[in-house]
């Protein structure tokens, strides 16, 4: 028995292939894994997470297929070779000879490349090709979305070092030696001769970064036959995941957050807009980071930010309640997905090891307000390219079954 129109939505990576240009047998493996979840769902929905979204923002349009870009094969970025050699030190300084196991650089791990394959847009396009033949072949309602990320936190950024000015403040990551800061959607951009699928003849000085953004992912998933788009990060609000880190919400900020979800909308038409949350509840996101409520209506789903490596637990509640208040005062719209913490695709700790007190109270938060959301979202393998282990797979969706009434 499905759950009626509600939707499971895993994100994936590069690291579960063996072979980045021989994606089928990766991708079987994958469906296999999560059978019985993807039965049970309404929908299904694969954010593919090729690295921080870099090859969108660079994608010339032209037809250079191969092409290649760095991809999300650390497990931990952490900048360049010399600084993964100073990161690795300090870790084993930290953790293995000073036993600290209670934050970072602990729950960062240790910084290794577990693949010098590299990564083009013929080999992405290929692996998109096989994850929808094989979702085809299982008569799944499958949809395709690639990940856009705001910062330079997964690998190499070609675009966002290239704009720096397109970033807001400096940020450190936990446990990364890495201090670009996210991308600011209402900057504007430096003259750039390179050919762009938005700009084939170039970026002019000045061009506001949301609108050369959203030109790009337009660009972009039509051409590569994609359903949609994940804005992870609390996209377009910088000041990551604490309220006093936010920009001042001028009128002129509210009102160019407000143009930049509202132009993504006009500009994807009925393709999927996911947006990943601040963490903190909507009123928080409209007092400090310049949101505005009709800004969720323009979003077809949001991802209810549980994580435990950064969630505060007293917020939990109060932000999927916020969600649940808001969709229903917009009619309908957007879609609230609950996640579930395993562990990180990117980092290598383990929720469920490190922080059971968190595992636990989601799946009792899930109890209380499943019944009321749209749908799951977690993290589909680890660091190290593997899947969520079968035990944990089925003690969450037997909390699942339960809250919607099933055996």
């Amino acid at each position: 028995m499905k759950i009626d129109q509600r939707v499971i939505c895993l994100w994936l990576t590069p690291k579960i292939f063996d072979h980045l240009s021989e994606p089928a047998d990766g991708a079987r493996q994958f469906f296999d894994h999560y059978a019985e979840w993807f039965e049970v769902f309404e929908a299904v929905v694969v954010n593919f997470c090729a690295c921080s979204g870099d090859q969108i923002l660079n994608y010339s349009g032209d037809g250079a297929m191969d092409d290649t870009f760095d991809w999300a094969r650390y497990t931990a970025y952490v900048g360049d070779n010399a600084k993964r050699r100073s990161y690795n030190l300090e870790w084993i300084r930290q953790v293995r000879d000073g036993s600290d196991c209670s934050f970072n650089p602990f729950q960062t791990g240790p910084s290794l490349i577990l693949s010098d394959e590299p990564m083009s847009y013929r080999k992405l396009a290929g692996i998109y090709r096989a994850l929808r033949e094989e979702a085809g072949r299982r008569g799944l309602n499958f949809k395709l979305l690639e990940y856009l990320d705001p910062g330079p936190e997964f690998c190499y950024a070609d675009w966002k070092v290239r704009h720096a000015e397109a970033s807001a403040a400096p940020i450190d990551f936990p446990g990364a030696i890495v201090h670009q800061g996210p991308i600011d959607v209402l900057n504007a951009l430096h003259a750039d001769d390179r050919r762009y699928a938005s700009c084939p003849g170039g970026i002019p000085e000045g061009m506001n970064v949301g609108e050369f953004i959203i030109s790009q992912v337009d660009h972009y998933t039509r051409d590569f036959g994609l359903d949609g788009v994940y804005l992870g990060n609390q996209f377009a609000l910088p000041g990551f995941w604490e309220p006093d880190k936010a920009p001042v919400p001028t009128a002129e900020r509210r009102a160019g957050v407000t143009r930049f979800f509202r132009s993504l909308r006009q500009a994807m038409g009925t393709r999927l807009v996911y947006w990943m949350d601040t963490y903190w509840p909507v009123d928080v996101e409209v007092e400090k980071w310049a949101m505005t409520l009709e800004n969720y209506a323009d979003l077809d789903a949001v991802m209810i930010s549980n994580f435990a490596v950064i969630v505060q637990q007293n917020m939990m509640a109060a932000n999927i309640e916020s969600r649940l208040r808001t969709t229903e005062q917009l009619g309908g719209r957007p879609a609230n997905l609950f996640s579930f913490d395993f562990f990180d695709p990117w980092y290598w700790y383990r929720s469920f090891q490190e922080d059971k007190r968190i595992y636990l109270y989601q799946r009792e938060l899930y109890r209380r307000y499943g019944g009321d959301c749209h749908g799951i979202s977690f993290f589909a393998n680890d660091t190290y390219g593997h899947y969520v282990p079968e035990h944990l797979l089925r003690e969450t969706l037997g909390v699942v079954r339960e809250t919607h009434g099933e055996s």
